[in-house]
């Protein structure tokens, strides 16, 4: 009986040490990363509220350009299931990080995603319509995407920060600093990327799955 007692205690133990060392190692990828986390969540909404300004004060040019991006995206997905959202939301994702070797491609990705959003807000808060596909009040657009957007976004807004972490460390190895005074970026920029990742295919799985049955329910619409 008491052998007993002590596997119970000693799993008890064990498995607190394990929730203590996953607690302690997300807080201090978070505090060792804070600034870059800052930066790409301010580059975002800055390019999401240009985006809503231009789109609900520039409804044309706006209308025009919203349809030929949904038209051109609608051809690379032909089937949306979780698999194809994924891998072209992988895609970008990847291109985002990978670009942080040369430092501008995660600020220029983060504000293009940010602006496109701001500037589909904007449009439908006008009362836009995007071609023949979709007619949205801002609010309407706003339940159909939020679902796999509360994960989406944070996803792109982490691979950016993660991007930063790769220029920073470039920065440092230019500086002729060693390597081994630099690898932690490497890491947490890998932690960072695994992380996004995850939020993205969390995000294709509902996108694919749930976000129109879901906006279908609260708007009473039948967006196919």
């Amino acid at each position: 009986m008491e052998n007993g007692e002590n596997l119970v205690m000693s799993r008890m133990i064990s498995d607190n040490n394990f929730q203590d060392q996953f607690f302690n190692f997300f807080i201090g990828l978070y505090k060792r990363n804070k600034m870059v986390l800052t930066i790409a969540v301010s580059i975002f909404f800055a390019s999401l509220f240009i985006g809503l300004f231009i789109g609900y004060f520039s409804s044309g040019f706006t209308g025009n350009f919203l349809t030929f991006l949904v038209k051109m995206l609608r051809g690379q997905i032909v089937k949306i299931t979780t698999l194809s959202i994924f891998l072209h939301n992988l895609q970008a994702l990847l291109f985002t990080y990978i670009g942080g070797i040369i430092g501008i491609i995660p600020a220029g990705a983060l504000f293009f995603n940010g602006f496109i959003y701001g500037a589909f807000l904007g449009y439908f808060m006008h009362g836009g319509i995007v071609g023949n596909y979709t007619v949205l009040t801002s609010g309407e657009f706003i339940i159909y995407t939020l679902p796999h957007g509360i994960f989406e976004i944070p996803g792109f807004i982490i691979a950016s920060a993660a991007g930063f972490r790769l220029t920073s460390l470039v920065i440092g190895l230019l500086k002729s600093t060693t390597i081994s005074e630099q690898y932690w970026k490497f890491k947490d920029s890998l932690a960072l990327l695994v992380i996004a990742i995850v939020l993205i295919f969390i995000a294709a799985i509902i996108e694919a799955n749930f976000s129109v049955s879901v906006g279908n329910y609260f708007t009473g619409l039948n967006v196919p």
